[in-house]
């Protein structure tokens, strides 16, 4: 790594550290932002989750429970309602790992804007990257997207970046303060078209 790049690398999140490593970044080039996903993402992630687990255990706990007492299982003794019992168990403790992985994937995805280029590192799955970097001066617009009262009060939004030509647009959720982000975006855009042309 470059001493301009490590130089960039230390103003960022110790997330954002690990993962600006894949990005491309020239010795002329400025970092002028690291966009991480609000955290509001994670909280409904953690509820989602938490929600889900619980009722599995909750219902099998009912179900076994239910069912032993209307003797259902009494010509086969107490095996089938224990087996409920470790199934639902084993089944709520996935469902806390599901949410704990998910919610790593969640925080692993990282938006870095630089006088050159809009550069995304995603984590589909835990094993799954993908990198994005999308020069600067292809941006041909940007659109906010802020639906429902949640992501009004706690200023959160979806990115559209509209691409020109043949380039595949891009999209950023659960993006904090997006109106402040697109117009970085544009202004930078516009910087680098006065200095290169179009």
């Amino acid at each position: 790594m470059s001493a301009h790049k490590a130089e960039a690398c230390r103003r960022l999140s110790p997330i954002g550290q690990k993962l600006f490593r894949f990005v491309e970044f020239d010795d002329q080039e400025e970092l002028l932002a690291e966009i991480r996903k609000h955290p509001i993402g994670l909280f409904l992630i953690a509820i989602t989750g938490v929600f889900i687990s619980l009722t599995i255990l909750f219902a099998t706990t009912a179900l076994s429970i239910g069912a032993g007492n209307s003797g259902v299982f009494e010509q086969f003794g107490s095996t089938p309602q224990l087996v409920l019992i470790v199934l639902g168990l084993l089944l709520t403790g996935l469902g806390f790992v599901a949410t704990f992985i998910i919610g790593i994937i969640y925080r692993s995805n990282v938006v870095f804007v630089t006088n050159e280029k809009i550069a995304e590192v995603m984590y589909v799955s835990l094993f799954n990257r993908r990198i994005v970097q999308l020069g600067i001066g292809s941006v041909e617009d940007v659109t906010v997207s802020q639906k429902g009262i949640f992501s009004r009060i706690f200023d959160y939004g979806t990115l559209l970046v509209e691409t020109a030509g043949e380039l595949e647009n891009c999209t950023f959720t659960y993006v904090p303060k997006p109106n402040e982000t697109s117009q970085l975006i544009i202004q930078t855009h516009e910087t680098y078209v006065q200095k290169y042309g179009n």
